[in-house]
């Protein structure tokens, strides 16, 4: 048996050590469902599977994020919507993660002849347990971070060991592993563009790893000299936005930021969200909150920025005065990877806990694993496992609030009362599960905190002054790529608790107040396409057919050139009122020109369907409901016209069969049972017609018409007696004059027939 070298067993100990804490910590985060943008994420059609993903024509472009959707696009080929693989690749990825933590670190301190393992395994560890990376590991949607992350320092890795190979390996060798350096920071950069900092990174990790072997004096003097390391962080940082953030290069954030804060207040404010935000749950991790909260403010007013700039000047003089070449790499770390999103761009959000996860990797867990090795190594290792021990817990019990969207936004809620956005999202949640009475109480909510939310989160005293402050800015922005028309940002935070506030007054008949409450929307966002849909609905439900139709007419005209897939519901929805006003065949235009915006919007085919069924049409009908059958074929409207339109066709046996098929979905229904008595008469198959007509009697002794087909099935049967008994009941059930018309008819030609005896 090999024995295996002591060095090897402590790596092969401490990578499954760390694997086997990582699964068990996260564990309960792959039972997560799929949230908010998780939803829309899933019904991209170019996302079912790695094909889909390559045909589509935007997939190759970097600013797109093409490896993280392509990941996605793998997940739904491997498993399509199944939410546990989505979850188990995430977690793979921070476990991947938390690997190469350990190995990078320990492949610098080889570098420097330093072999402690114990250094990148306290590091990997605090990393791997803290709880600020729950948003990161149990939100789907936040594995753009995981991903870039796990690229970067992968990347890192491979360029570390660029400068370990010895004197002899070949140009070859050297040339491969560099291009997989370029390979790394291209796929880093291709899944999240904060991998654009990835290049001074490496240059950071040169001079403080490598440089001080190669150029040893050089280094030593650079080291002590203050000066020149401030200014060299200082210049890192600026020389970053200039090239990073600069308007028209690479990086345009999608959303309003530059109209709602503007470059320099953003990076003011950004400094007390370092300090009171991101380095504060970093050492205390507690009261961890999906909405953030943080708000907008100035130097003018708040001085705590002010002192915020003064509490990171002093940790830059402390860090290069330690003189700790692990601090000041890992201080570097920080606030490089930082200044994507806490720096000179403007996002909407003022602080994000999935921004973290990369500055933490190899930046604050690095510092604290540091800190810790400076105790005596009992009380180090007594620390650390009092600190390991609490950030798992904490971990643990905040993976269990990211389950689900109503204990996330509960959690949420609870901890951030004043928010409008927590309160939407749980009313949402709870108009979704369908308890309305529940999500107009927290919609109600996110409604009344609106106000006192713009006013403190941005600094804006009302809706009014949002929107005149953005008209005056949109002109002057050299953003092309922000979609005005879009609700993001603060524009979703006053319009969607409105518009879903107003759903909710829909569904549960408060037609004045939904009405409102869709005016409320449309003042805010005037062209807001589903607005003008539930408006629409409001005059339908009060009867007001004509200003319900001028409604989705006006705004159909208005949007013809228009990609929005709300236009299918739109067009949907003003052929059903062409139909109640007995307009057909533009009803029928209008499910057409439905169908063809979203060919699987299966209650338009159905209406298709039935309208051709209507006009006698009935070849279409059925090619109509056939289609609606590919789309579902469970749904039993579809099943039971379809055998219906068999029927009229005189395919007696095809619409029995039909019918079949729609009780084996719907279960027992009399309707069925009749029809299907009905086809069976007209096929002269009297037993099996009695048997489904009696099936029928049985669940709706009142009804006449089955009585009336029973009466015709025992009369060709000759047992008159029982024909004439169900005559004589539906007579007594009050019939309408074609009801007796028939009835006196089979009464006059069962008089000539001799009666048996059953």
């Amino acid at each position: 048996m090999l024995a295996i070298p002591s060095r090897l067993k402590i790596i092969l100990g401490c990578v499954t050590l760390l694997i086997l804490i990582s699964m068990l910590t996260y564990f309960n985060s792959l039972k997560g469902s799929f949230q908010f943008d998780d939803v829309p994420l899933l019904k991209s059609h170019w996302l079912i599977n790695t094909d889909a993903f390559f045909n589509h024509p935007r997939s190759g472009q970097i600013g797109n994020r093409p490896v993280l959707y392509w990941t996605f696009a793998l997940n739904n080929q491997l498993a399509q919507h199944q939410v546990f693989g989505f979850h188990l690749l995430n977690l793979a990825l921070h476990i991947g993660v938390t690997l190469l933590i350990f190995f990078t670190i320990w492949r610098a301190g080889y570098l420097q002849n330093e072999h402690k393992w114990g250094f990148p395994l306290s590091a990997a560890l605090l990393f791997t347990l803290h709880p600020l990376n729950t948003d990161t590991v149990s939100y789907i949607s936040s594995r753009s971070s995981l991903l870039a992350t796990f690229f970067y320092l992968l990347t890192l890795f491979i360029f570390l060991n660029l400068f370990s190979l010895n004197k002899n390996t070949s140009l070859i060798k050297r040339g491969f592993i560099s291009l997989l350096v370029l390979l790394g920071i291209y796929l880093c950069v291709a899944t999240k563009l904060i991998g654009a900092t990835l290049p001074f990174i490496l240059v950071v990790w040169y001079w403080s790893f490598i440089g001080r072997k190669q150029f040893p004096e050089f280094h030593q003097k650079t080291l002590n000299n203050k000066s020149f390391n401030i200014g060299l962080a200082s210049a890192v940082v600026i020389i970053v936005g200039i090239l990073l953030f600069k308007d028209s290069w690479i990086y345009i954030p999608l959303d309003q930021g530059f109209e709602l804060f503007g470059r320099i207040p953003y990076l003011m404010v950004q400094l007390k969200v370092i300090v009171f935000y991101y380095l504060k749950l970093f050492c205390f991790p507690f009261n961890l909150n999906v909405d953030s909260g943080f708000s907008f403010s100035s130097p003018a007013s708040d001085f705590t920025i002010i002192f915020s700039g003064l509490i990171i000047l002093a940790i830059v003089l402390t860090t290069f005065k330690w003189k700790n070449i692990w601090v000041i790499a890992g201080t570097l770390w920080f606030f490089i990877t930082l200044a994507p999103t806490s720096s000179f761009i403007p996002l909407n959000d003022l602080a994000v806990e999935h921004r973290m996860y990369l500055p933490m990797s190899l930046g604050l867990s690095l510092i604290a694993a540091v800190g810790i090795t400076t105790f005596p190594a009992l009380w180090r290792l007594r620390l650390l496992v009092v600190l390991l021990v609490s950030l798992g817990i904490t971990t643990t019990t905040r993976n269990a609030d990211w389950v689900s969207e109503l204990s996330l936004w509960k959690d949420s809620a609870k901890k951030n009362p004043y928010s409008p956005r927590s309160h939407n999202n749980l009313g949402k949640t709870y108009y979704e599960k369908g308890n309305l009475a529940l999500a107009a109480h927290h919609l109600e909510k996110s409604v009344a905190n609106i106000p006192r939310f713009i006013d403190t989160q941005y600094n804006i005293k009302s809706a009014e002054e949002f929107l005149q402050r953005r008209k005056r800015i949109t002109g002057t922005i050299t953003n092309k790529n922000v979609n005005h028309s879009k609700p993001t940002g603060l524009m979703a935070e006053l319009v969607e608790p409105h518009f879903n506030l107003a759903s909710v007054y829909l569904d549960q008949g408060r037609l004045d107040d939904a009405e409102h409450e869709y005016q409320k929307t449309l003042a805010l966002r005037p062209g807001h396409i589903s607005s003008q849909i539930g408006l629409s609905s409001v005059y339908n439900k009060k009867g007001f057919f004509d200003q319900a139709t001028k409604t989705l007419e006006l705004m159909i005209k208005k949007n013809l050139s228009s990609k929005d897939p709300n236009l299918a519901l739109a067009r949907l929805n003003l052929g059903e009122l062409y139909g109640k006003t007995r307009k057909i065949e533009k009803a029928i235009t209008e499910w057409k020109a439905a169908i063809k915006i979203n060919p699987s919007l299966l209650p338009a085919h159905f209406n298709l369907g039935t309208a051709y069924m209507m006009k006698g049409k009935l070849q279409l009908a059925e090619s109509a409901f056939e289609l609606c059958l590919k789309l579902n074929n469970h749904y039993e409207p579809a099943l039971f016209n379809l055998a219906k339109v068999y029927q009229r066709q005189e395919k007696w046996a095809e619409s029995t069969q039909q019918f079949k098929a729609f009780l084996e979905v719907a279960g027992p229904r009399p309707s069925a049972y009749t029809q299907m008595g009905f086809n069976l008469n007209r096929q002269s198959d009297w037993d099996n017609a009695k048997h489904f007509l009696e099936k029928s009697i049985s669940l709706q002794p009142e009804d006449i018409n089955t009585r009336i087909t029973l009466a015709e099935t025992f009369t060709n049967l000759a047992q008159i007696k029982k024909a004439h008994e169900h005559l004589t009941t539906a007579l007594k059930m009050h019939p309408n004059p074609n009801q007796i018309e028939a009835i006196n008819n089979m009464m006059l030609s069962l008089t000539s027939l001799k009666t048996t005896t059953p």
